[in-house]
């Protein structure tokens, strides 16, 4: 089972490791190393989803609050252990400059057959090197915009920071666009808070700054905010009791150094946006655990606790569950939105009083008779356009979603057309595993 790390760090732990499986050079960043389960994780979801999407278009595999980021020099893979809320962009970029590094570094024994892994212990240094240049982005990029500058442009920017915060009369610092992204920030939360409501409307001229008093500040400090010719604002934390002037004079030597900073080289990064609400696929069948009529005989463990709302919502869908049903055509039935259906559903399934199970279809083959039946009823042109297609993939074999895929025609037409065919198709609720025509 791989661990579960609490700590907020830019990895949790590296891994270089051939693609035969051999493992290189291994960084924790928690002291804590787990290799052997690591590899064998990584290695297994690879192959899971190598199959279906093919491994050079991978370069993300989530599990739990985890995920895999890596990237791939030749026949070396670069493996990132990281947060499940962290952006993936800030994590490709460290692995590249891993990547050129230690390939670099170790060109002439990665050449040999057997390479002696005790030569790629020093590798740590870098490592370490590597992500104290990168420290803090992450925990930015995972809730505000974030600009992610080249690697030694972040490095001088955080060197300048540190000089001029002497914790007397600049205490801490910020970088960010115009345009609201973060280059670099030393600021509190609440302090960064303010400071991206205030940026809207701030008027400060080039080369000049203006003093900010704000109620998310302590006592006798304020905001001192200037900004430089390539529009990157910069803010600090400041004694109060300072003049813009001698202010001015504190930070010109961080301020010439942004001012050479060329923004056209800067990587934006959205914060990662989780859904709300975790739905349920359209064409997913619902099924009820208690067969034969004995669904509404649950419902008062079921619907035991729930509030009004839900209650009355959960009986109208208990009500539709003793006949095969999708959830889309639960949501127009019992006359829900999706997210009431969703809720109740979700209820549903951790009480054990339902379950969902994918849609395969199968149609038998294509004879006089099938022909016979289409002429009869009269069949569009192009409904039989659509069957001529998805007929190959109707053996049981596939998912309604898996044959959306495979042909490119939407669900919601696949499913129309053969629903229109009654009988001759009949709806299974596992995979059959059954001849390919």
């Amino acid at each position: 089972m791989l661990p579960l790390f609490g700590e907020d760090t830019l990895v949790k732990e590296v891994i270089i490791l051939r693609d035969t499986g051999i493992p290189l050079f291994h960084y924790s960043a928690t002291g804590t190393k787990k290799l052997d389960e690591l590899v064998a994780a990584f290695l297994s979801a690879m192959g899971s989803i190598a199959e279906q999407v093919g491994e050079q278009r991978i370069r993300v595999v989530s599990f739990a609050s985890n995920k895999f980021v890596w990237e791939r020099n030749g026949d070396l893979f670069f493996v990132a252990l990281v947060s499940q809320d962290d952006s993936t962009e800030i994590y490709r970029v460290f692995l590249r400059d891993l990547s050129d590094q230690f390939v670099s570094t170790y060109y002439s024994e990665l050449k040999k057959e057997q390479a002696d892994i005790r030569m790629f212990k020093t590798f740590t240094d870098t490592v370490e090197a590597l992500l104290q240049k990168f420290d803090g982005i992450p925990g930015l990029a995972r809730r505000y915009k974030t600009g992610l500058l080249p690697r030694e442009d972040l490095k001088q920017l955080k060197l300048a920071m540190a000089s001029v915060e002497t914790g007397h009369d600049v205490l801490r610092s910020l970088a960010v666009t115009r345009d609201g992204f973060i280059l670099a920030s030393n600021l509190r939360a609440h302090e960064l808070e303010a400071l991206l409501d205030l940026l809207g409307s701030l008027t400060t001229q080039t080369g000049k700054g203006i003093m900010t008093v704000h109620t998310s500040l302590d006592p006798l400090t304020s905001f001192f905010i200037t900004r430089t010719d390539n529009d990157i604002y910069s803010a600090f934390v400041v004694n109060a009791a300072k003049s813009n002037a001698e202010l001015m004079k504190l930070v010109g030597p961080y301020l010439r150094m942004v001012s050479e900073l060329d923004l056209r080289n800067m990587k934006k990064v959205q914060p990662v946006r989780l859904e709300e609400t975790a739905g349920f696929y359209d064409f997913d069948v619902v099924l009820p655990v208690v067969q034969d009529g004995g669904v509404m005989s649950t419902s008062k463990r079921v619907l035991a606790g729930l509030p009004a709302e839900l209650r009355t919502n959960a009986v109208k869908i208990l009500g539709l569950l003793d006949e095969k049903i999708t959830v889309m055509e639960l949501h127009e039935k019992a006359g829900l939105s999706c997210e009431q259906t969703n809720e109740v559903l979700a209820h549903l399934i951790s009480k054990g009083a339902a379950h969902i199970a994918k849609l395969f279809p199968v149609m038998e083959e294509r004879n006089e008779r099938f022909s016979a039946y289409l002429e009869v009823v009269g069949m569009p042109k192009k409904d039989f356009g659509v069957i001529d297609v998805v007929w190959r993939y109707c053996t049981g074999a596939y998912s309604i979603k898996e044959i959306s895929d495979k042909t490119k025609i939407q669900t919601s037409r696949i499913f129309e057309v053969l629903h229109s065919l009654g009988e001759y198709v009949r709806w299974e609720n596992e995979r059959v595993m059954t001849h390919v025509r």
